[in-house]
């Protein structure tokens, strides 16, 4: 089942990138939360090399089975970055000067640098984490001054009821600071899209996806 629903989504993918002469290439990155660690192997066996967990306990504990890069998703607290640090190659979910400063300061303690993304709350959800679309350049500006951090991009989480408008302010955020070439952020990353609207994210440009259900249901 795996294996079919894995195929699927990269047939998907190539069919939209294909329509829309999109050249990037999208990462799938297989969330593994609340799955049996069996299917780590099975999935890097179909060339998986991205794998995410959203709790930092989670992704500390399954780590030594994740032969790729691994990815930290989930909302996370201060008081557990620096277990993050120490199994995530990539942190999703920085949404805050506060945040940042700590990751900065337990990566320069473990002599590293951590590549980040900046997480943004795109349709100004209460519910949800996230900067908001108008306080991001100021966060940008100060996160790219701290030590021994990354910015490698932008995060987002869509409404559940989405609308394309979302998709595309957040495609131009990262064209803008792609061109704008600010130090020390490389804006490489747009990771938009999970299992129920992947293919919408890769139309707008996501070079990143975050699949769970899609991939075992």
């Amino acid at each position: 089942m795996i294996r079919d629903n894995y195929l699927r989504i990269q047939e998907e993918i190539s069919r939209i990138t294909a329509e829309n002469g999109i050249g990037q290439k999208v990462t799938i990155v297989a969330v593994t939360k609340n799955q049996p660690e069996a299917v780590i192997p099975e999935l890097a066996s179909l060339g998986v090399s991205d794998f995410a967990e959203n709790r930092v306990s989670a992704l500390l504990e399954r780590a030594p089975l994740m032969n790729g890069t691994r990815h930290l998703i989930g909302h996370l607290q201060t008081n557990k970055v620096k277990k993050a640090i120490s199994c995530a190659d990539l942190i999703h979910s920085v949404d805050s000067l506060h945040l940042a400063r700590e990751i900065s300061r337990c990566s320069g303690i473990a002599n590293q640098v951590t590549d980040i993304l900046i997480q943004v709350n795109i349709a100004k959800e209460p519910q949800k984490f996230g900067v908001y679309e108008e306080d991001l350049d100021d966060l940008l500006q100060n996160v790219a001054s701290l030590p021994n951090l990354r910015i490698r991009g932008l995060m987002a989480i869509m409404p559940i009821e989405t609308k394309d408008e979302y998709y595309g302010k957040m495609y131009d955020l990262y064209r803008k600071y792609s061109e704008n070439k600010l130090y020390n952020v490389s804006m490489d990353i747009l990771s938009m899209g999970m299992s129920n609207d992947y293919e919408t994210a890769v139309r707008y440009g996501s070079n990143m996806i975050r699949v769970g259900t899609a991939l075992y249901l």
